[in-house]
């Protein structure tokens, strides 16, 4: 199961259990303030939002150290808040949630600003995934955003044009994945907060992490790709 459906499976639990909890209370069968329990317990969805960076899709698989890091902060937030709401200890979150959440915002606008969108346009998996593996999908210049959602790109599939292609890959609180065939060369610029981004055997991640880089492939193909990554909280993966 892939890491975007994985955090879909257990949004759609959750979800599930709140509708039970209310159809319940409804009919009297027990008596539970909803209320209550979602600003007491909503910290939970960080703590499986982190358990799912730090557990790997697949056996045998290694998480990068970018996500292994925002899992690891993820669930150390997660249960430091709901401890905090269960007046277990007084921790002041205000500092933090107000520097936290505009610098996201302004590091999700500078992605856009840095952008491209292009004859391909600009591509939206909100808390959803975006597929591009069937065979003879056109490859053009565009973004693509993954907020809590996934992108899967097999350029292996595509139909790529000469010259140079330019791509935006931004994944927020959620994961792209590109395979590029290994004759194409890349030109790569990767940004990670929170999170990680690997280009090849390249990994960079951690708090905040910056990383330029080139693959050179054969020069007969004419293909020269332009990637321009940001990984927020979140991951990027390029690989062949």
């Amino acid at each position: 199961m892939r890491p975007y459906r994985r955090s879909s499976f257990l949004l759609g639990v959750a979800v599930i259990a709140l509708g039970v909890i209310l159809l319940l209370n409804n009919f009297n069968i027990i008596d539970v303030s909803v209320g209550y329990l979602f600003a007491t317990y909503w910290p939970l969805l960080l703590v499986f939002w982190g358990l799912d960076l730090l557990i790997p899709a697949e056996s045998g698989n290694r998480r990068n150290s970018g996500a292994l890091i925002t899992g690891l902060v993820l669930v150390a937030l997660g249960l430091l808040v709901i401890g905090n709401n269960l007046d277990l200890y007084e921790l002041d979150f205000s500092i933090f949630w107000s520097l936290f959440w505009p610098v996201v915002i302004i590091l999700i606008g500078w992605s856009l600003l840095r952008g491209t969108s292009g004859s391909g346009g600009v591509h939206w998996a909100l808390m959803s995934g975006i597929e591009l593996k069937q065979k003879g999908w056109k490859l053009e210049d565009g973004s693509f955003f993954a907020l809590m959602g996934g992108v899967d790109m097999d350029l292996n599939a595509a139909e790529i044009p000469e010259g140079e292609v330019r791509l935006n890959a931004t994944a927020v609180m959620g994961g792209i994945k590109i395979i590029v065939p290994p004759e194409i060369t890349v030109d790569y610029e990767g940004t990670a907060v929170l999170g990680g981004v690997k280009f090849f055997d390249e990994d960079s991640g951690g708090i905040i992490a910056t990383r330029k880089s080139q693959y050179k492939g054969e020069p007969a193909s004419g293909t020269k790709l332009v990637l321009r990554c940001t990984a927020i909280m979140g991951g990027v993966e390029i690989k062949h």
